[in-house]
């Protein structure tokens, strides 16, 4: 009789694990569900109703403590839910240029799961479009902490700071975005752009070009990193190294008429005015209310002896309040007015 009581007890306990077998189990759920099993066994070869009555005591306090830490989990579960749907509400408002319900999503996001770098990343975006900047430093920084191997983070926090003109700190957050060696080409690509940058603005346009290398070896269609290497090389007054540099620039993004203009420049100081003119022009077909590529093309085609198409481009260009001096100094020396 008492064997008979103890095998439906067994097999009671048996349809509670198949119940539990439907929800995702941790390692400490597992452990505890294995000394359930050797719990079992020994009551199914229980000699005496004491020996039964110890064990079962034993079984009920281990179930409860499953049973405890099953509610938990799906408490957590719950939580984390919450969370995901908070962030991609704050992703949907983000990508909608609501920034202001981004940032409330996402700090409900953070509140729930303050674990996920990801929600700190897209706060520190959402506080950075509303020009909140320190707050957005903090986010990104706090993404940063949390993965350490989070390569945009650690570039998104550069940036920024390179804009809020700390620029060593912006060299060392460029520095770890670089530093992680197995992040995807093109994240590594802008990490790299963006150590350039810095280093440009720190007038360091040896180590910026060296920069932009990496970028351009990791992306080679990398338009705005050859555009930023020509500037550097610009800097450095070797102008030759710039042409090739931002060829590569508009041969990526040839409707960029910025590159085009930059390219008509370095043309221009090395008095290769016929391809100057070739790119001022092109860059004036892109943006015909660009100034600068008016001032370049003014430049070459004065030096190309064509005086009338040299005025009609600085007139073009003295539209512009920033070049106004320049281009009306241009158009007198051109008549012989002083």
């Amino acid at each position: 009789m008492f064997k008979r009581i103890a095998m439906l007890f067994l097999a009671l306990a048996i349809g509670w694990t198949i119940a539990l077998a439907g929800i995702t189990q941790t390692p400490e759920i597992d452990a505890k569900m294995k000394q359930l099993d050797t719990l079992r066994q020994q009551m199914a070869n229980a000699e005496s109703p004491e020996a039964y009555d110890v064990l079962l005591k034993k079984y009920k306090a281990l179930e409860a403590e499953i049973q405890s830490l099953m509610e938990a989990m799906k408490a957590d579960q719950a939580t984390r839910t919450k969370a995901i749907t908070k962030y991609n509400e704050g992703i949907k408002d983000l990508r909608a240029r609501r920034y202001s319900d981004a940032v409330t999503a996402l700090q409900e996001s953070a509140k729930l799961n303050p674990l996920e770098p990801k929600t700190f990343y897209s706060l520190g975006i959402a506080f950075q479009r509303l020009k909140k900047y320190q707050d957005a430093l903090d986010a990104f920084t706090q993404a940063t902490k949390l993965n350490g191997n989070y390569v945009r983070a650690h570039t998104a926090r550069g940036l920024l700071l390179s804009r809020m003109k700390r620029l060593d700190e912006a060299v060392k957050a460029f520095q770890s975005a670089v530093a992680v060696q197995d992040a995807s080409a093109k994240d590594r690509a802008k990490a790299f752009n963006g150590l350039g940058l810095a280093y440009h603005r720190q007038k360091n346009d040896r180590q910026a070009v060296s920069a932009y290398q990496q970028a351009t070896n990791l992306m080679p269609e990398y338009a705005e990193a050859w555009f930023n290497m020509g500037k550097a090389y610009e800097a450095l007054k070797d102008y030759a190294s710039a042409v090739d540099a931002l060829k590569k620039a508009v041969e990526h993004a040839p409707k960029d008429y910025k590159y085009h203009t930059a390219l008509a420049e370095n043309l221009n100081k090395l008095s290769r005015f016929s391809e100057a003119a070739s790119a001022a022009a092109r860059a004036t077909e892109i943006n015909a209310n660009y100034a600068p590529a008016w001032f370049e093309l003014g430049w070459a085609y004065e030096h190309l002896n064509k005086s009338s198409d040299a005025i009609a481009a600085y007139q073009k260009a003295e539209k512009d309040r920033n070049y106004r001096q320049a281009a009306e100094y241009q158009i007198k020396s051109i008549r012989g007015e002083f």
